[in-house]
């Protein structure tokens, strides 16, 4: 009689401990997968058409050094107005200040695409979100280009 009952109690505990395993493995599975955006760089090439004072063989060297120089500048100031866009690696909160104390202005889903005003020092990023400025944590966000 006793063997049954300690039978009995030994499956329990077997059962119990297979059930627990296998909800930590459901877990595991479904947990966040966070992506360290503080190492990723995101390079940006734009063409920019060659003028045709840049091709002419007569042109005097320094036509040719103003021309690159321009040339320079325009690709400098196209890379300035162009808009950064990214998009969440998890569900996370918007807040309206760059501290993790903040007043939490939403709670957005995994995916949820944004554009970036500016990529901060602190770990933050400033975005557009529901047409006023707010912030998210730079370790939520994957950067995209569009």
């Amino acid at each position: 009689m006793k063997k049954i009952i300690l039978n009995r109690i030994l499956i329990g505990i077997i059962v119990c401990l297979s059930i627990s395993i296998c909800i930590l493995i459901i877990c595991i599975i479904n947990r966040p997968h966070y992506i360290n955006t503080e190492e990723l760089e995101t390079a940006v090439i734009t063409e920019v058409p060659i003028s045709e004072s840049l091709i002419d063989n007569d042109s005097e060297t320094s036509d040719k050094t103003a021309d690159k120089t321009e040339a320079s500048e325009a690709i400098a100031t196209e890379e300035s107005v162009q808009k950064k866009y990214g998009k969440t690696s998890t569900e996370v909160n918007i807040r309206d200040a760059d501290n993790p104390q903040a007043k939490v202005l939403a709670t957005v889903d995994a995916g949820t695409k944004f554009e970036i005003i500016e990529i901060q020092n602190n770990g933050w990023i400033k975005i557009i979100y529901d047409g006023a400025e707010a912030y998210i944590s730079s370790s939520y966000v994957i950067l995209i280009n569009e």
